[in-house]
C-alpha cells in the first residue's frame, strides 16, 4: 500500500478561511488502495510541513491549488510565488517524491503553472478518478505516463470534454474527519457541492471550462444525507453550498431545500452563488424555510447594456424583480458588482448605483469588484487582445485585469471612491477586511442582544453607530 500527502496549499483566510473540500473528495477517492493524509497548510508552516513529511514519509505528494490570486485588480494577491517558495521548492530541495499538482486554480491555464513550479505531473480538471489511475500506471514502471488530462513533462494530453458529460458522483468525504476542522467551525463553513457544469455564458468565467457546460446533479438525497450526517458530528456548523451558481437549475435548488424541510433538519445554510435570473418566489420561500441565513447574489451589473454585454441569463426588469422578492421575504444578501466590463461609461456605473439606491436594502451588503480578472479560453480574454488591453505575449498566469477603454482605470476609481463613500453599505474589494475595532463591537453587540443575523449586518449596524456618534 502506498502513501499519499495531499497538500491543501490555500493560504487565503480573508473573509473567512475555506475548507478544502476538493482535496477531502480526491483523499477519499484514493483510499481504498493507498494510506492517504491531508496536510492543510492554510493553518501551518513551511517547517510544519517538511517535518510532516519526514514522520509520514509519502510515496507521492498531491498539491491542490484553489486560485491564482484574490482577483482584486488594486492590491492583487499572487498566490503562485507565495506557494513555490513556501511549499514546493522546499519539498523537492528536501525530498525526491513525484510531485502532482491539480484543483481549479491549476486548471484555469495547466500549462504555464506547470512549467512555472516544474513538478513531475499535473492534473487538468476533476481529479476523482484521474488521481488513482495515475498512480497505478506511475507504480506500473512502463515508462511514459500518457492518460488524457494529465501533464507531464515529456508532454500531455488535455480533453477534459469526457469527464464533464459523465454523471456527477461524488466519493463520500467527512471533511471535518479528514482535516483538523476546528478553525473553520468558528470562522468557517462546512462546504457542500451539489453538482457540476453550468450552462451560464458569461464572458468572463471560467467554470464550463473546467467543469463543462452541462449541468450534473447530485442526487438529492446523498446531498441531504451529507448535511445531516455532518450536523450529527457538529450540531452548530454553518453549511455552505458551492456550486457557481446554487439556484441553477432552479427546480434542483427547490428540491434540495424541500427535502430538508421534510426531514425537519434544524440547519444554518447559506450560499455563495444565487443568480438573479432564476430567483422565484417559490424559491426564497423554501430557502428560508430550509433554514438559509445568507445569500449572495451576483448580477454584476445593474445597467440594461452591461447585463447584455457580459452576456447575463436575465434583464434589467428581472434583476429589479429578483430584489423585490429577496426584499419582500427579508433574506439577507450579500450583492456582488463587477465594474468596468467591455463598454462601461459613468453612465452604466451611476445605472447600477441608482440600482443599489433604489432596490437592495440599506441591511444588505453590496461588494465591488473594481475591473475584471482576465482570465484565458473566455471570450472576455479575446475582448481584452482585440481592444490592446493586453496582449498575447503576456503571461495568462499574471494577474491581468480588464477595464474598458470607454472608462479607464484611474477614472473608474475616481468615481467608485466617490460614490462607495457617499454609501453606507457599499465596499469596494480593495477593502473587504473591516477593521478590528468595527469588528470587536459587532462581537460585542452581537453576544449582548443574542442575534443571530449575519455577521454582515451586525458590521453594518455598528458602523452605522459609530458614523452617528462622529457626527455629534
Amino acid at each position: 500500500m502506498k502513501r499519499v500527502l495531499l497538500i491543501n496549499s490555500n493560504t487565503e483566510t480573508a473573509p473567512y478561511p475555506v475548507a478544502p473540500l476538493g482535496i477531502a473528495l480526491v483523499a477519499s477517492s484514493l483510499k481504498s488502495r493507498n494510506e492517504v493524509e491531508i496536510f492543510d497548510f492554510t493553518f501551518n508552516s513551511t517547517d510544519s510541513l517538511i517535518s510532516f513529511i519526514k514522520e509520514f514519509k509519502p510515496d507521492y505528494i498531491g498539491i491542490g491549488l484553489r486560485n491564482i490570486d484574490n482577483v482584486t485588480m488594486r492590491n492583487c494577491k499572487w498566490y503562485l510565488e507565495e506557494i513555490r517558495n513556501n511549499i514546493i521548492n522546499p519539498v523537492k530541495e528536501n525530498f525526491r517524491i513525484p510531485l502532482i499538482i491539480g484543483g481549479s486554480g491549476f486548471s484555469i491555464a495547466p500549462h504555464q503553472i506547470f512549467e512555472y513550479f516544474d513538478v513531475d505531473y499535473g492534473i487538468v480538471g476533476e481529479a476523482e478518478e484521474i488521481f488513482p489511475k495515475l498512480l497505478l500506471e506511475i507504480d506500473s514502471g512502463e515508462g511514459k505516463v500518457e492518460l488524457a488530462n494529465v501533464i507531464t513533462k515529456w508532454g500531455y494530453k488535455v480533453n477534459t470534454s469526457e469527464q464533464n458529460h459523465k454523471p456527477l458522483v461524488l466519493p463520500k468525504a467527512n471533511i471535518d474527519e479528514l482535516i483538523d476542522f476546528e478553525p473553520y467551525i468558528n470562522k468557517g463553513n462546512y462546504p457542500v457541492q451539489t453538482k457540476r457544469g453550468c450552462t451560464h455564458k458569461c464572458i468572463y468565467c471560467s467554470y464550463p471550462n473546467i467543469e463543462g457546460t452541462k449541468y450534473r446533479l447530485r442526487p438529492v438525497e446523498d446531498i441531504v444525507d451529507e448535511i445531516e450526517e455532518a450536523q450529527r458530528r457538529m450540531p452548530d456548523i454553518t453549511f455552505e453550498f458551492v456550486d457557481s451558481t446554487f439556484n441553477s437549475p432552479v427546480k434542483h435548488a427547490i428540491n434540495i431545500c424541500r427535502e430538508i424541510i421534510k426531514r425537519k433538519l434544524n440547519v444554518k445554510l447559506r450560499t455563495m452563488g444565487v443568480n438573479p435570473g432564476d430567483v422565484a418566489e417559490e424559491l426564497i420561500v423554501v430557502m428560508k424555510q430550509a433554514g438559509f441565513t445568507q445569500i449572495d447574489c451576483t448580477p454584476d451589473s445593474a445597467s440594461a447594456l452591461m447585463i447584455k454585454k457580459y452576456r447575463k441569463n436575465f434583464s434589467k426588469n428581472k434583476l429589479i424583480q429578483c430584489a423585490e422578492i429577496i426584499k419582500r421575504h427579508d433574506m439577507p444578501v450579500m450583492w456582488f458588482f463587477m465594474l468596468g466590463g467591455p463598454g462601461e461609461t459613468e453612465d452604466t456605473i451611476m445605472e447600477t448605483f441608482e440600482f443599489i439606491d433604489n432596490n437592495i436594502s440599506e441591511k444588505d451588503m453590496v461588494h465591488i469588484t473594481e475591473g475584471i480578472r482576465v482570465i484565458p479560453n473566455t471570450e472576455l480574454y479575446d475582448i481584452a487582445i482585440d481592444e490592446g488591453v493586453i496582449s498575447k505575449e503576456m503571461s495568462v498566469i499574471d494577474p491581468l485585469f480588464y477595464v474598458s477603454p470607454t472608462i479607464g482605470k484611474e477614472n473608474l476609481t475616481f468615481i467608485l471612491d466617490r460614490e462607495i463613500k457617499k454609501r453606507n453599505n457599499v465596499i469596494n474589494s480593495v477593502d473587504s477586511e473591516p477593521p478590528a475595532e468595527l469588528v470587536q463591537a459587532a462581537l460585542k453587540y452581537r453576544e449582548e442582544n443574542r442575534v443571530e443575523e449575519p455577521m454582515f449586518r451586525s458590521l453594518l449596524t455598528m458602523k452605522n453607530q459609530l458614523k452617528k456618534t462622529e457626527c455629534k
